[in-house]
């Protein structure tokens, strides 16, 4: 992990701990073995780190000296004008954009896009960071093909993650992919990270956004998740709101930021989402009580929202 002064400590301390779990965990899983991951600081010198919060770190090591064998590479986000700072050392860019090439990984965790995106490490890539700097990654790098509300993304070996607490969910992700997803489900559970996000998760949850809805809104909407079974269309929401449909999508479309089929979609394939990992009811079963018509369309909503079926998904992540 490459910090500096001014990053934030859970962009560094979050992904560390995974990884530092994950091998605590394979050698309870198998004892006599050796640690999977063998973690690193890294840092522009040999100075404890001041993190935005006043936390000092001490590094390993200096970047330059990172070990040749260095499987994978993070870069952390910063606060205030710290990334300004970091981005305009012209050194630790072309170190950024040479080592990237070396390592069969290289992520970022929240701002430090902005970081891999100066070192051209994300020209023609995908990339996501926090929702608050997306439209300076759009602007200023405009090679680069931002996934503004995305929880973290992969395009081939590079990564990126949005603020903070997604890193963990990145961390998991890798650890998921390198030792497979029964590990990584079990560092999930140590850390009491109650739902493991995939990528495709919003970064803002609708409970959050829901907060900030008018209040006739703030009502249908709870009203809705708590009657997923009925049929949700425009005709039934807007009599409910005792709007005409063509004024009820209007509006709703302004407070939501999607449409109505949209936004439906999404409360349905989260709630079919919690049963998949707390239950063993059939996936015909979760489907109807989450307002799908078969199976059939459930798994092609699911597809659209997660980018995975029903069945993968419990997999990974479901109750055992």
């Amino acid at each position: 992990m490459l910090a500096y002064a001014g990053a934030q400590s859970l962009d560094i301390s979050g992904p560390m701990e995974v990884f530092a779990l994950a091998s605590r965990q394979a050698q309870e899983d198998g004892p006599g073995s050796g640690p999977i991951y063998a973690v690193k600081l890294l840092a522009m010198d040999a100075q404890p780190i001041v993190m935005s919060s006043g936390i000092r770190l001490l590094p390993d090591m200096v970047y330059a000296d990172m070990p040749d064998d260095t499987d994978t590479l993070l870069v952390c986000g910063g606060m205030g004008n710290s990334l300004d700072i970091v981005r305009a050392d012209r050194m630790l860019v072309a170190w950024l954009g040479s080592v990237a090439s070396r390592v069969r990984r290289v992520a970022s965790v929240c701002s430090g896009a902005l970081l891999l995106a100066e070192a051209g490490v994300l020209d023609g890539r995908q990339a996501t960071t926090h929702w608050s700097d997306a439209s300076e990654l759009r602007e200023r790098y405009p090679k680069v093909r931002v996934q503004a509300d995305a929880i973290y993304t992969r395009d081939g070996p590079v990564w990126a993650s949005a603020g903070i607490t997604a890193g963990m969910d990145m961390a998991l992700a890798m650890v998921a992919e390198d030792h497979g997803p029964s590990l990584a489900l079990k560092v999930a559970k140590r850390m009491v990270m109650a739902s493991r996000r995939s990528g495709g998760h919003s970064q803002i949850s609708r409970q959050l956004q829901s907060l900030d809805l008018p209040d006739a809104f703030q009502k249908l909407e709870q009203w809705m998740r708590e009657n997923l079974h009925l049929r949700l269309g425009v005709d039934e929401l807007a009599q409910r709101s005792h709007m005409s449909p063509r004024q009820f999508n209007r509006r709703f479309v302004a407070a939501f930021r999607l449409t109505p089929r949209k936004y439906v979609e999404q409360l349905r394939v989260d709630a079919a989402r919690l049963l998949l990992e707390a239950t063993r009811k059939d996936v015909g079963w979760i489907a109807t009580e989450c307002g799908y018509g078969s199976a059939d369309a459930l798994r092609r909503a699911f597809l659209r929202q997660m980018g995975q079926t029903p069945s993968a998904y419990r997999t990974g992540f479901g109750s055992r």
